[in-house]
């Protein structure tokens, strides 16, 4: 039994923030895990080892240096973080950075700490949005909150690690886009983009997967201390998770039926047709339908069923809350809205940066009365929930 799929699937909410906070478990030598820093240390080393002068006082016989408690380092790990984002000094709004790794020397600062992680995790391409910025954003708003914070002559070294599935092409745009803010402005930031994995091993890179494997690994051979067993088990189910796109038992049994019959996941081949399609134009739903359909049979040679347009990908579709969409977050599929909801054939482009104004999206929560969450649509994907 794997736990993380079983709790995705029907009412599960196994989503980023969700996968976000359990990496920060394991990241954080506080916790309970029984892995101490060693997981810390392995997360780390790609960035520290990649620019051993930047980061000269974490490196000891080329390794990370020891992040446990018994060193000279207080380690907080934090997930959800959210700065502000000024423009004339005044906050314009606010980004939610998903981790944040703060390693803390009294010598150096009680007030800040001397280096800083900043982690982005995107667990599916359909969180990813290209053009707003959102990385720097987040790095900057952090530089400048340990700003206000120190002291004269203090200052924190702020790294950015980003972390996406492995093959995406839309995150290495998304950290593209980083890089060249980067130097627009003339930031000199120690950045990296990882990989959480995949089971072909096609990432040349190292990924999530081969850390925590390798910790699994060193265990069983005595070259560590021994693991919980749960921690081992539950590590295991994890990795098996990232192996399957995040994805539920359901999840993964439909995707490859679709997969099998039309080549990819019809999912897929709606995303195709938002990528091409403008924002504020008004769509016939039928236009959507007949160009996958279209495409499906170009690819396959094979017709589409009418249920594999269950309107899941329409923001404001009520019905939503019947296809597995059980969280507002569910970035993959907040595709498209009805400009009126009363008026189910035509369909608009979201633009989750600038959405249109009172629009609702809807989920599935069975702590509703008639089972249904919803919340006003607003900018960078943030939602202005009900009560």
């Amino acid at each position: 039994m794997n736990i993380f799929k079983v709790l995705s699937s029907n009412d599960g909410s196994i989503n980023e923030p969700n996968v976000s906070s359990f990496l920060a478990y394991l990241l954080d030598p506080n916790e309970n895990h029984g892995l101490g820093s060693r997981f810390l240390e392995s997360f780390l080393s790609p960035m520290v080892l990649g620019d051993v002068d930047s980061f000269k006082e974490l490196v000891y016989q080329n390794k990370v240096r020891d992040l446990s408690r018994n060193s000279k380092y207080e380690v907080r790990v934090q997930a959800e973080v959210k700065v502000n984002i000024l423009e004339n000094e005044i906050p314009r709004k606010t980004r939610d950075i998903d981790i944040v790794i703060e390693l803390f020397d009294p010598i150096f600062s009680k007030s800040v700490p001397k280096f800083s992680f900043c982690v982005e995790n995107k667990i599916k391409d359909g969180a990813i949005q290209t053009g707003d910025n959102q990385l720097f954003e987040e790095l900057n708003g952090l530089v400048e909150y340990y700003q206000t914070l120190s002291d004269e002559g203090e200052q924190t070294l702020v790294s950015f690690i980003f972390l996406s599935h492995s093959g995406s092409k839309k995150a290495k745009l998304e950290f593209s886009e980083l890089l060249f803010s980067l130097e627009h402005y003339d930031r000199a930031v120690p950045n990296i983009h990882l990989s959480w994995g995949d089971e072909e091993g096609i990432e040349p890179n190292v990924t999530v997967v081969d850390l925590l494997s390798r910790i699994l690994k060193e265990e069983s051979i005595g070259k560590i201390e021994p693991i919980f067993e749960y921690t081992k088990h539950t590590i295991k189910s994890f990795i098996s998770f990232i192996y399957s796109g995040f994805s539920s038992y359901k999840e993964e049994k439909n995707l490859l039926i679709e997969k099998t019959d039309y080549g990819k996941p019809v999912i897929q081949y709606i995303r195709d047709f938002y990528d091409m399609v403008p924002f504020h134009r008004d769509i016939a739903h039928d236009e959507l339908k007949n160009w996958v359909s279209q495409q499906v049979k170009v690819a396959t040679g094979k017709t589409l069923k009418h249920a594999n347009f269950d309107r899941s990908y329409i923001i404001n579709e009520k019905n939503r809350k019947h296809y597995g969409v059980n969280s507002p977050q569910k970035a993959e599929k907040n595709l498209f809205y009805y400009p009126d909801e009363n008026n189910k054939k035509i369909v608009r482009k979201l633009d989750p940066v600038n959405p249109p104004q009172n629009i609702r999206i809807y989920w599935k929560d069975p702590e509703q009365p008639d089972g249904t969450g919803w919340a006003l649509v607003e900018g960078t994907g943030t939602l202005s929930h009900h009560q």
